[in-house]
């Protein structure tokens, strides 16, 4: 049997993804979802899930690429930030920066995450586990100012690299195997895998029985207002869990 723990990403973007969040925990079609606490809705994301009975099951998104950063330094560094102080995903979109960063972007990037942290420590959240949006944790350069912060305000799980993959780049590989490994190895708990549920149609026949996965969709509605993770059918999803006759799981 396999076991799974179904993650829904992005809870605060919007009131559509808020409301599509409490759905799919309604029908047990999620085990947790993740915060981004510099969003608009962040507020009533939070309300919800204290409302809804889910706020244990609720961990922080970190955000270094969309929206509005909680702090003021980081607006007025070009690889941050735009000239109206958004976010702009440079640093994510190039190779170098991805892998290392100067003193000063390094230190005006630390503080924003830390203001993420303690923004999401002040809700008086309990699950204390952290993931990413576009992955940027995974970022060498990210992590090596994450880290210390972890074990600072008590982080206990994250999410892994993406290494749940049909096809993948020999150095890709490389990397991201080196990265699970460090990360595994800092004190934090940790799936063994961790992909798409595309992924995990793809792959899960090859994986061992005993092994323990993550699987991030992102719950919204489609113009006709169908619950989609993007463009799949959430309903579709469960039914396929439910036919393998999965073991869901908690952080």
């Amino acid at each position: 049997m396999h076991s799974i723990i179904i993650n829904a990403d992005d809870f605060g973007i919007s009131p559509g993804v808020n409301r599509a969040v409490c759905e799919c925990f309604s029908n047990y079609m999620i085990t947790s979802t993740t915060l981004m606490v510099n969003m608009p809705f962040c507020d009533e994301a939070v309300a919800l899930a204290k409302e809804r009975g889910f706020d244990e099951r609720v961990g922080l998104h970190l955000n270094l690429t969309s929206g509005e950063p909680l702090t003021e330094d980081i607006r007025h560094f070009g690889i941050y930030c735009d000239r109206n102080g958004f976010f702009n995903a440079l640093f994510q979109k190039n190779t170098a920066t991805r892998l290392r960063l100067t003193k000063d972007e390094s230190r005006v990037m630390g503080t924003e995450i830390e203001a993420q942290l303690i923004k999401y420590l002040q809700y008086g959240l309990p699950d204390h586990h952290l993931d990413s949006h576009h992955h940027v944790h995974t970022n060498a350069s990210v992590y090596k100012v994450l880290a210390p912060l972890l074990k600072k305000y008590g982080i206990r799980s994250v999410r892994l690299s993406r290494n749940l993959y049909d096809r993948m780049s020999f150095l890709k590989t490389i990397y991201k195997k080196r990265y699970n490994r460090a990360l595994s190895r800092s004190g934090v708990f940790t799936t063994d895998y961790f992909g798409s549920f595309r992924d995990f149609t793809v792959c899960h026949e090859n994986l061992p029985k005993d092994c323990l996965t993550e699987i991030m969709v992102h719950p919204m509605y489609d113009g006709y207002g169908k619950l989609v993770d993007t463009r799949t059918d959430m309903y579709y999803e469960k039914d396929f869990f439910t036919r393998l006759n999965v073991a869901y799981e908690f952080y």
